[in-house]
C-alpha cells in the first residue's frame, strides 16, 4: 500500500475544524510549533549553535515553512495559565462540550473504554479564536479540548504543549503515557520523545530500549550499514529482511551490510546514550575492520554516526535521513568522511518535538527537502523513495 504523504499544509485556522491527514498533521506541527515559542526552543536552539564572533547558522523552522501554516504568535506565553481557570472559561462558551480526562491513579493504568472526544466543532472555534487572538488562556484552552481529541497524533502533540503552559500537567502525561503503545509509530515516537523531555526516568520507557533477538541475516557484505534512530531499536523496517533493509540492497546499494550481528545501538533520547551508540558504532566497525563503510541513519542515528566521525571513525559517504540538527554538538568531522548527503521533509513533527534543527546550514553538508510535509519516517519509506528518485542524490 502506497504511503500516504501531505504535500500541502493547512493553515491554523483551517486545519482544527477538519478531520483529513494534512488537517490531522498540519494541527499537531501548529502545536508543536506553539509549545516551541512557550519554551523558546528556537532562541536557544541558537544559543548553543552561536560560537564567538560567528553568528547561529541554525534555525528551529524555516520561516517558509512556518508562515505556510500561519501559527500565531502568543505574547506572554511563558506565564503559566491556571487549569480551575481554563475549565471553567471552557465550561462557560461549550458547556459539556469540552469532556475531562480522567483522573491520573499514580500507576499504570488498566485498558479501559476512552473518555468522551472533544467534537470537531469544539476544536475548529478553538482553533480560529486562538488565531484571532493568540493569548496564553485561548492557547491553554485549545490544547486542554485537544487532550481529548479524536485523532491520537494531534492529541499527543497538544498534550505535550499543554504540559507547559498548565498549572496541572498530570492529564497531559497519561496522554503521552498512554500513546507509547500506539500502532502509528509517529504518534508513539512523539510520545515518547515528549516523556524523555519531561519525565526521562518514568521507567515504560525503557520497554521502547530493550533489545530483542536479532534477525537471522545475510552473510556480511564490507562497503555499506544501516544504522536506525531513537526508539527504534526493535523496529523491522532497518533490520535484515525489513522493507527498508530489503530495498536499500536489492534496490540502491548491494553491498549493504546483511549479517546477523548487524549494528545497532540503545536508541535512548539523550547526549549520553548517542555518545555511547558512537563508542559501539566505532568499536564494532574495528572488530571488523570495514573503517570506510557509507553508512545511512536516520534520525538521530545522523547523529551517533557524526559522533563516531568526531572519535575517529573513517566513513565512506553519510547519508541522514530527517536527522535533527544540532550543532555543534553534533557535527561530522569532515576530514573523516567523503561525502555528507541530508535528506528531509518540511517541518518534521519528530524534530519539532526534539527541538533541534529542520535544516543544516553548511555547504559541506549536500541538503535536499522532499515535497512532503511533517511525517518523519516518510524518509526510509522505499515508495517515497521511487516516487521521488532518492537514489539519484548520491
Amino acid at each position: 500500500m502506497a504511503r500516504r504523504v501531505v504535500e500541502r499544509p493547512v493553515p491554523c485556522a483551517q486545519a482544527f475544524g477538519r478531520t483529513d491527514l494534512a488537517a490531522l498533521q498540519s494541527q499537531a506541527a501548529t502545536l508543536l510549533l506553539l509549545r516551541a515559542q512557550v519554551r523558546r526552543d528556537g532562541a536557544a536552539l541558537s544559543a548553543r549553535a552561536a560560537r564567538p564572533g560567528r553568528p547561529a547558522r541554525v534555525e528551529l523552522a524555516p520561516n517558509r515553512d512556518v508562515a505556510a501554516l500561519r501559527v500565531p504568535r502568543v505574547a506572554g506565553a511563558r506565564r503559566r495559565v491556571p487549569e480551575d481557570a481554563v475549565v471553567a472559561s471552557l465550561r462557560r462558551r461549550y458547556g459539556r462540550g469540552v469532556p475531562a480526562p480522567r483522573p491520573r491513579t499514580g500507576r499504570a493504568a488498566p485498558r479501559r473504554r476512552r473518555a468522551r472526544a472533544t467534537p470537531r466543532d469544539v476544536i475548529g472555534d478553538l482553533g480560529r479564536r486562538l488565531a484571532r487572538d493568540p493569548s496564553p488562556l485561548h492557547l491553554a484552552q485549545l490544547t486542554r479540548a485537544c487532550l481529548q481529541h479524536p485523532n491520537e497524533l494531534p492529541r499527543v502533540a497538544a498534550a505535550a504543549t499543554h504540559f507547559e503552559v498548565t498549572t496541572r500537567p498530570g492529564p497531559a502525561l497519561e496522554v503521552l503515557i498512554a500513546s507509547l503503545g500506539s500502532a502509528d509509530p509517529l504518534a508513539r515516537t512523539l510520545a515518547a520523545t515528549a516523556l524523555s523531555r519531561v519525565a526521562p526516568e518514568d521507567p515504560r520507557l525503557q520497554a521502547l530500549l530493550r533489545r530483542r533477538r536479532p534477525r537471522r541475516g545475510r552473510p556480511p557484505s564490507r562497503t555499506s550499514l544501516l544504522v536506525h534512530g531513537t526508539f527504534a531499536r526493535n523496529t523491522s523496517w532497518w533490520q535484515p529482511g525489513g522493507d527498508f533493509h530489503e530495498y536499500l540492497r536489492d534496490d540502491v546499494r548491494p553491498d549493504l551490510y546483511g549479517a546477523g550481528d548487524r549494528f545497532d545501538w540503545s536508541g535512548g533520547w539523550s547526549d549520553a546514550a548517542r555518545a555511547l551508540g558512537a563508542a559501539d558504532l566505532r568499536a564494532w566497525v574495528a572488530a571488523r575492520d570495514l573503517a570506510g563503510l557509507s553508512l545511512f541513519t536516520h534520525s538521530h542515528g545522523g547523529s551517533v554516526a557524526m559522533l563516531a566521525s568526531q572519535d575517529g571513525l573513517v566513513v565512506g559517504d553519510l547519508v541522514m535521513l530527517s536527522c535533527p540538527v544540532h550543532v555543534h554538538k553534533y557535527v561530522p568531522d569532515f576530514s573523516r568522511v567523503s561525502r555528507v548527503v541530508s535528506i528531509r521533509v518540511h517541518l518534521d513533527l519528530v524534530i519539532l518535538m526534539d527541538g533541534g534543527g529542520q535544516r543544516f546550514d553548511d555547504p559541506s553538508i549536500e541538503e535536499t527537502v522532499l515535497p512532503i510535509w511533517f511525517d518523519h519516517f516518510a524518509t526510509h519509506d522505499p515508495a517515497v523513495w521511487q516516487d521521488h528518485d532518492v537514489p539519484s542524490l548520491l
